[in-house]
């Protein structure tokens, strides 16, 4: 369904985030790229799509405009802890089933928006992952308190959709834990884990693009607390990774399928590292516009491959599939071909501007 006529790219986003300073930024950086290289542009918030099956096809409207031309690649940046699987993955999968292709798609957004979804997601593939427990139902907080005490405490008490370091504790004991359970909303399970003491206050956001590492930085917090998060008061400097780490970090986006994440590494005396979380809506340490130049490039092919097939006089049976495979894996194998450039942060004061917040 997807028009191989003229290469479209869309930019899809929610009400509630688009005047974030990250949204901003990559908006500006897709609208210059893709004025740069003559590709139709649009940005849309995710509240303007209506969804449509009409004579048994799937379509789209938005603002009451009936779309019919469809874009090659969508851009998606939803705000992972308050996704809703009935209305905002929905609005995603209608997108996926006619045949565009959505960085990141749908399944691997979903393998991010829950902490221990993710784990669940990891496990069994030789992810080195801190021993966790959760549980059934919606207030089963305090039956884990004897359960997780395996883990030994002091242990980190996680809301599965917690995000930016916020509903994160360090239990100091069972007393701890039940003063908890009666203090904390039960909107989501909690998680349990095995606290790593040497990565206390500090971990490493890795931004990984098209299965490549992009960019590392290393968070610190600036008041003790074991968060490192920046958006906490956590100050964030770009540092370099060993390869163990890199391989790890990629090994994991590749896992949970996703082209655009930030892995969070827990570090261990030893040099390995535990993974923290997965984000699939990170803002990383270095320019939009670079970072999704595989993207931009797909489409770059896709329109050259279509201006050639005009030229030529041999008429080709149409594809049965709604978006033809060659493109498909000209896509695939553009988004690891081309790699974003690497430029500077913004520094100041110690403190980047523009760090992974998310």
């Amino acid at each position: 369904m997807c028009s191989s006529v003229a290469p479209r790219l869309w930019f899809l986003t929610d009400r509630r985030i688009r005047e974030d300073y990250p949204q901003q930024e990559i908006l500006r950086a897709l609208k210059a790229k893709c004025c740069e290289e003559e590709l139709d542009f649009r940005a849309l918030l995710m509240d303007e799509v209506v969804l449509t099956i009409e004579d048994g096809n799937l379509g789209l409207r938005v603002n009451g405009e009936l779309i019919t031309a469809y874009p090659q690649v969508v851009v998606v940046r939803v705000p992972t802890p308050w996704v809703q699987s009935d209305s905002d993955i929905t609005v995603l999968r209608h997108l996926e089933k006619m045949g565009c292709r959505l960085m990141n798609r749908p399944q691997a957004i979903l393998n991010c928006v829950n902490k221990f979804w993710t784990f669940q997601e990891l496990a069994g593939h030789g992810v080195p992952l801190p021993d966790t427990f959760s549980y059934g139902g919606h207030e089963n907080f305090a039956k884990m308190i004897d359960e997780a005490e395996v883990l030994e405490f002091p242990m980190v008490v996680k809301n599965t959709r917690g995000h930016r370091g916020k509903a994160v504790f360090l239990a100091r004991d069972k007393h701890h834990l039940a003063d908890l359970s009666h203090l904390i909303r039960h909107d989501a399970p909690y998680l349990f884990q095995k606290y790593v003491k040497e990565s206390h206050g500090k971990d490493v956001r890795v931004i990984v693009v098209g299965g490549r590492v992009v960019g590392t930085m290393l968070r610190c917090s600036t008041d003790g607390r074991m968060q490192s998060n920046c958006s906490l008061g956590g100050v964030g400097m770009m540092c370099s990774l060993s390869e163990q780490g890199k391989q790890l970090a990629v090994q994991v986006s590749n896992i949970l399928g996703m082209d655009v994440c930030g892995i969070d590494l827990l570090m261990k005396d030893d040099g390995s590292f535990y993974v923290c979380e997965a984000n699939a809506n990170v803002y990383g340490l270095y320019g939009w516009c670079e970072t999704y130049d595989p993207l931009l490039f797909s489409l770059w092919n896709c329109r050259c491959s279509d201006r050639s097939q005009k030229s030529q006089t041999i008429q080709r049976k149409p594809s049965l599939l709604p978006f033809p495979v060659a493109r498909v894996r000209t896509y695939e194998k553009s988004l690891r071909m081309f790699l974003p450039k690497l430029f500077p942060p913004v520094m100041q004061a110690g403190r980047m501007v523009n760090a992974a917040v998310w």
